[in-house]
């Protein structure tokens, strides 16, 4: 736990089931589905293992959790993830996934619920992954799909 951390008090059933996936999984993965585009992002990690929260950009909610959710397992296991560092361990055939720092100014925008939770605690710190295209090309690189692109904001370029 955080040093500063207070459990936030429930206002309904969906604050209660997002507390009870936090104490018994480690975080609670949250989906917006109708964004555009839609993206996912967890509460808890920061305050259960020190690790920064994550976001992840995916039009299918179900590969971003499971992303989310491998890095759980490895922060659980006290791996730390930090801005710049690049994974080609969680995804298969390859892949490679990237972490970069989320700019405070953005988490209004896409980390309600998170901020809801740690809003009596200390600042917490978020990561976005970045997942690369079919070609193995990250959202930056020359060559990289298109549609990879767009469906993947850079968060730290929109302040930048």
């Amino acid at each position: 736990m955080s040093r500063k951390f207070e459990w936030p008090k429930t206002e309904s059933k969906a604050d209660e089931t997002i507390l009870r996936h936090i104490r018994d999984d480690g975080c609670s993965v949250v989906n917006i589905a109708d964004a555009d585009p839609p993206f996912s992002f967890s509460v808890g990690l920061f305050a259960n293992y020190g690790h920064p929260e994550l976001i992840i950009f995916d039009r299918r909610p179900d590969i971003a959790g499971i992303i989310i959710n491998l890095v759980r397992d490895r922060a659980a296991a006290g791996h730390r993830f930090a801005d710049g560092d690049i994974d080609d361990e969680i995804l298969t055939d390859g892949y490679k996934l990237c972490f970069w720092n989320v700019p405070l100014l953005v988490y209004p925008k896409y980390l309600g619920t998170a901020i809801w939770f740690y809003r009596e605690s200390d600042p917490f710190p978020c990561l976005q992954i970045i997942w690369q295209d079919v070609n193995r090309r990250f959202p930056w690189e020359e060559g990289c799909i298109p549609e990879v692109k767009a469906d993947q904001p850079l968060l730290k370029k929109l302040v930048s």
